[in-house]
């Protein structure tokens, strides 16, 4: 399959140094330490840790703190996105092949729609029957012995917005949720109940009120990104 996205900046590799802080990496380009943006303010547990080769690119603008961002990390031989937004990218593009089968025949009809009862979500989409429906898009980079897990550190905002979809299922309107896995070294998707039990309980209740809960994963092989399992197997056991 042709690429999702291809990453048209400069990728130059460095080797972590440390985190300073959640939106901050140390890496080494060959000198000193260079300061780098990270899209991703998860733990990153496993991931953004000392010594691991990461994939930056150069960023000119004097009005920032940092001089590059942070783009992914190799972790046992695959690529991680650290790139928490681009979940939406991927997504929007991977619906607009119609290469996700539970939204084969939707279109996009807007970003970050205004919610019936206040606040946003990712996607509106027009269903093939006409109808509306609202998509959440949620990042993972989180895998253990094959498992995504999300999220990686609690979450009020991902419980806010599970309890969004399922106020819109009570309103009579579809509503979905989209966990992207951005590695490919994954067989399945479950919540990561042992971080955030809440939103575990959440998302198997939303389901079971009728909100869809998907999951699929991609794999970034410089400079492309690549739609590679289309339907993970989606687990919300124990």
């Amino acid at each position: 399959m042709s690429p999702l996205l291809t990453f048209d900046g400069e990728l130059r590799a460095g080797t972590i140094v440390d985190r300073p802080n959640r939106f901050v990496v140390r890496v080494r380009f060959g000198g000193d330490p260079e300061r780098a943006f990270l899209g991703d303010p998860g733990a990153l547990a496993g991931i953004v840790e000392p010594g691991r080769e990461v994939l930056c690119s150069p960023v000119e603008d004097p009005d920032r703190a940092t001089d590059f961002d942070a783009i992914a990390v190799l972790v046992d031989g695959v690529w991680v996105s650290v790139r928490t937004a681009l979940a939406n990218d991927l997504f929007e593009r991977a619906l607009a092949r119609d290469a996700l089968p539970p939204f084969v025949g939707y279109a996009c009809r807007r970003r970050e729609p205004a919610l019936p009862e206040g606040g946003r979500t990712d996607f509106l989409l027009d269903a093939p029957d006409g109808s509306a429906a609202y998509v959440e898009v949620k990042s993972c980079t989180h895998v253990e012995d094959g498992v995504a897990k999300f999220p990686d550190r609690q979450t009020e905002r991902g419980r806010r917005h599970l309890r969004s979809l399922e106020a819109l299922r009570e309103d009579g309107h579809e509503a979905h949720v989209a966990f992207v896995v951005q590695r490919p070294d994954v067989d399945r998707f479950r919540p990561f109940r042992a971080v955030d039990p809440e939103f575990a309980a959440l998302l198997a209740r939303v389901r079971d009120a009728g909100v869809g809960v998907h999951a699929v994963t991609t794999a970034f092989d410089p400079p492309h990104y690549r739609l590679r399992d289309d339907a993970l197997p989606v687990d919300l056991g124990e």
